[in-house]
């Protein structure tokens, strides 16, 4: 059976969210009513689902919509009623920068100094769990609005506007792309998108160290002249002026290539302090782990030197060959509480 072509798989960047925003938001006027109810309905539900961010029992009912986009820069502003106003910084991949979530709001302040706002941070990608609590703490308190809450607004369409059921799709397949994790077999290649489901797994798991401050976390891509790879960070230990933390490395194009390695940061120190502190602390890993670790293929000296890494695979599997997630983890603990004994 043959796939039509998505429009989405050629409108790929954030000014297409933008106008699918807008477009949507548009559409919960009132005049649209009759024109389609079912994606004015849409429409409606999404304005209802953005102020549902700020306040769960809030709910208007719609009749004027007015949208602007990239005024002062702000991806999308839409005003309610003359009542509310919704401010909405759009990300797919990226993130925020430079204090523009601050500068916007004071703008639109200024713009409407006597209409409620709701700033929203509307992102389809994947994201650290970090970046939802940075986020949510910014001294305008945004709130963020991710795929998942997108897409419970969207599966209620049951309309053919082939717009819309395009960017349905799309963000659909972005969510399988995710969380096809669940389904690894043994020595199979996985994709970028599966690897960042798998790292959003796991902050889980350690999202009550985080809680407890016991823990910091962070992952993302990391480029370099072979291609970059995804890296997930976590640990974190202070010793002697350096940080030894946990990484693991993936290059997601390649069949069993994912390392899980004892990292040092060292980035205030000359070459002869480098490499005391490289075998100094591949000492100390090792007098922990004992054969659980095992000295890299190569030790550079350097800002950032792997000391050790994980001598057998940390990445579980059943005897069907199918990812054990709670094995897998439970490795990943495992390898920390070396860190720990280590870097007390």
């Amino acid at each position: 059976m043959t796939t039509r072509p998505n429009l989405f798989d050629y409108a790929t960047k954030e000014l297409s969210q933008d106008a699918m925003i807008c477009w949507l938001l548009k559409w919960a006027a009132k005049e649209y009513r009759e024109e389609d109810p079912q994606l004015a309905e849409v429409g409606v539900d999404l304005v209802n689902a953005l102020l549902a961010k700020h306040d769960p029992d809030l709910e208007v009912e719609v009749n004027e919509v007015d949208v602007c986009q990239q005024w002062e820069r702000i991806d999308v502003l839409a005003k309610i009623n003359d009542t509310h106003v919704l401010l909405i910084e759009d990300k797919t991949g990226s993130a925020d920068h430079s204090g523009q979530l601050e500068r916007y709001y004071e703008a639109v302040r200024k713009r409407y100094p006597h209409t409620n706002i709701y700033p929203i941070y509307f992102k389809t990608g994947n994201y650290q769990r970090s970046e939802r609590r940075r986020i949510e703490e910014t001294k305008h308190q945004y709130r963020m609005f991710d795929r998942c809450d997108f897409l419970e607004v969207l599966k209620k369409y049951t309309g053919t506007n082939i717009t819309l059921t395009d960017f349905h799709d799309h963000l659909k397949r972005l969510e399988c792309k995710t969380n096809s994790y669940e389904n690894w077999t043994k020595g199979t290649t996985v994709g970028w998108k599966a690897w960042q489901g798998f790292f959003k797994h796991v902050e889980k798991e350690f999202e009550e160290e985080i809680r407890q401050n016991k823990v910091w976390l962070g992952w993302g891509y990391v480029p370099n002249k072979a291609g970059g790879f995804l890296g997930f960070w976590w640990g974190g230990r202070s010793y002697d002026n350096a940080e030894a933390y946990m990484q693991l490395q993936v290059e997601p194009w390649k069949v069993c290539s994912q390392h899980l390695c004892f990292k040092v940061g060292a980035h205030h120190a000359g070459s002869a302090e480098q490499d005391r502190l490289k075998w100094e602390c591949h000492q100390r890993v090792k007098s922990v782990g004992g054969d659980r670790v095992k000295k890299p293929g190569v030790m550079r000296r350097g800002k950032t030197m792997t000391v050790a890494v994980w001598a057998s695979g940390w990445l579980a599997f059943d005897t069907n060959g199918k990812l054990n997630i709670n094995e897998t983890v439970s490795n990943l603990k495992e390898a920390e509480s070396v860190l720990k004994q280590a870097f007390p």
